[in-house]
């Protein structure tokens, strides 16, 4: 079965990052390309013709509405969701007009996002009616809202980012799971050892020594040539003068953040 070929266009660089590395670990979705502005975005679709464009509305040189427009006059359509901050009526019949598939209000849940995907792209790669457009609202409400896990792949994404974590050692994908079970789990933070590397280790076939010694190295390069002046404002210390923490100080830190500003406890 051939991948979804999804190709995003926004002009904020870490939603990008972040959705991009979503996108990968998705067994039937394939990230083509990434564009920051309009521009860019109708000669990615040119170039490499993807099945589903994720299209944000303000973009500089051209807007989102002009790059429908300019899609609009090509012979090979993609899907078009859009992602939005606005909810007008004029704004929304513009889209539709246009032949958007979908939109998002910002802030939204990348799970959603794959999941409307997955059901709009199964069966064909080719434009759909525009009269299958539809919305997606965050739902707002007084209480906090317990985060999902992909809202916490998100979240731990952003401050790897921040931090200067590289994203291709190995490691990386461990520490993010790691912390993301401790953020729901706290209780496997007493003994990491025994309740969390081998849990990691099953699920990317290696081992618990494996898991323990990857995490480190890529938590060593982070704090050694990452932003040492986010790390010291989050972790409360200098980078360069004092070691870098232990993995599970460093899990256990990322975990309690991430759990003070939701509804985990």
């Amino acid at each position: 079965m051939s991948k979804i070929r999804i190709a995003i266009a926004d002009n904020n660089r870490e939603l990008c990052s972040t959705l991009s590395e979503l996108i990968e670990i998705q067994e039937d979705m394939e990230l083509v390309g990434v564009a920051y502005d309009g521009i860019e975005a109708t000669q990615l679709v040119e170039q490499v013709k993807p099945d589903v464009l994720i299209l944000d509305i303000t973009m500089p040189y051209l807007d989102g509405i002009g790059v429908m427009e300019r899609i609009g006059e090509m012979e090979t359509k993609p899907m078009v969701i859009v992602l939005t901050a606005f909810e007008q009526d004029s704004m929304i019949q513009r889209l539709i007009s246009l032949g958007a598939t979908y939109y998002m209000v910002k802030p939204f849940d990348a799970k959603t996002l794959f999941a409307r995907i997955r059901q709009f792209a199964n069966g064909t790669t080719t434009h759909p009616s525009s009269s299958r457009i539809q919305e997606e609202r965050p739902s707002y409400s007084s209480e906090p809202r317990e985060k999902s896990v992909t809202e916490l792949e998100l979240e731990v994404s952003r401050l790897f980012h921040e931090m200067g974590i590289p994203a291709h050692f190995r490691g990386y994908a461990y520490l993010r799971d790691a912390i993301i079970i401790s953020t729901k789990e706290v209780e496997v933070l007493g003994n990491i050892t025994k309740n969390l590397y081998p849990r990691i280790a099953e699920k990317y076939n290696s081992t618990p020594s494996g898991v323990e010694s990857a995490i480190r190295h890529t938590i060593e390069i982070g704090w050694e040539r990452g932003n040492s002046e986010f790390i010291e404002q989050f972790f409360g210390v200098d980078s360069q003068k004092g070691r870098f923490p232990t993995t599970a100080a460093f899990i256990a830190k990322v975990a309690d953040k991430l759990r003070l500003e939701s509804k985990i406890s």
